[in-house]
């Protein structure tokens, strides 16, 4: 199926965009965005239909439609893995990349990547299929590969500003949530929990949250993403922690048009990092 492209992406001057392909295990998506031009933006879903899977159908788009192979600015794979861990700059080296996987991981049949979030100093281990990873090589032009915490943990990170108070940032998927906590300049945890449930949600989030012991008055929540209960969390939240607040994506950029519910709210921060 051939892809309309809009007017207002000039795909004659490839260089100036930066492709980014979002993979999930069950939609794939992509985006251009031009650094320079943060209106020149589109964003295109892929889903499964039937019974074939969202990545056939992404593969199919690929072959029918030529500006994939361009010379872009750069081209992103932007990797869902809800299975990783962060290791500090400080104990990681390439040297020693096989021994971590090796101690944290149980499954070896499928490729074990890294990526560094400079910010936060920790590298983030992450598994990605084999067939998915040598698709891409194969098929695009020198791809980045990027685990989808990392804009996240970039964007909810202030390392500038001395925060007396904890904060703890929910990510909502249809299918789970994440959890990202900051004390001050540090970075206290992040870790991915499957759930589809709000009450499931809810026991995960303060669980964490007694376990951190952070201040149910005093310190800060904020929940975002694409989850469609958001609102009924929130409010179920507020029975426990004063301080619970909505995190929507910032203002000043063009992204107020996009229904998150439509667009991975990673993949929206994943732009503005690299704009």
């Amino acid at each position: 199926m051939k892809i309309n492209i809009p007017d207002n992406i000039n795909l004659q001057i490839p260089g100036r965009y930066i492709l980014t392909v979002y993979v999930h295990p069950e939609k794939f998506s992509f985006s251009f965005h031009c650094p320079d031009d943060l209106k020149s933006y589109f964003f295109y879903k892929v889903d499964s239909t039937g019974q074939t899977d969202a990545f056939s159908v992404f593969k199919d788009l690929f072959f029918d439609n030529d500006f994939f192979t361009y010379p872009f600015q750069r081209t992103c794979i932007l990797v869902f893995s809800p299975l990783y861990t962060y290791v500090p700059d400080a104990i990681y080296s390439d040297g020693y990349k096989e021994d971590f996987i090796k101690f944290i991981f149980s499954e070896k049949e499928e490729k074990y990547l890294d990526h560094s979030i400079p910010l936060a100093k920790l590298r983030v281990l992450y598994p990605i299929p084999e067939n998915i990873y040598d698709f891409f090589i194969r098929s695009f032009n020198e791809p980045e590969f990027v685990h989808y915490s990392a804009p996240l943990v970039t964007h909810f990170y202030f390392p500038d500003i001395k925060h007396k108070n904890q904060q703890m940032f929910i990510n909502a998927h249809e299918k789970g949530i994440d959890i990202f906590c900051f004390s001050q300049k540090s970075f206290l945890l992040g870790n991915h929990f499957p759930c589809e449930k709000t009450q499931d949600a809810l026991y995960y989030i303060l669980y964490t949250w007694k376990q951190l012991k952070m201040n149910r008055f005093s310190d800060l929540l904020y929940v975002t993403g694409e989850r469609s209960q958001n609102e009924e969390l929130i409010k179920k939240l507020r029975l426990y922690i004063e301080q619970v607040h909505m995190k929507p994506l910032p203002d000043g950029y063009p992204f107020g048009i996009i229904d998150t519910k439509n667009i991975p709210f990673e993949l929206a921060i994943f732009s503005l990092c690299e704009s």
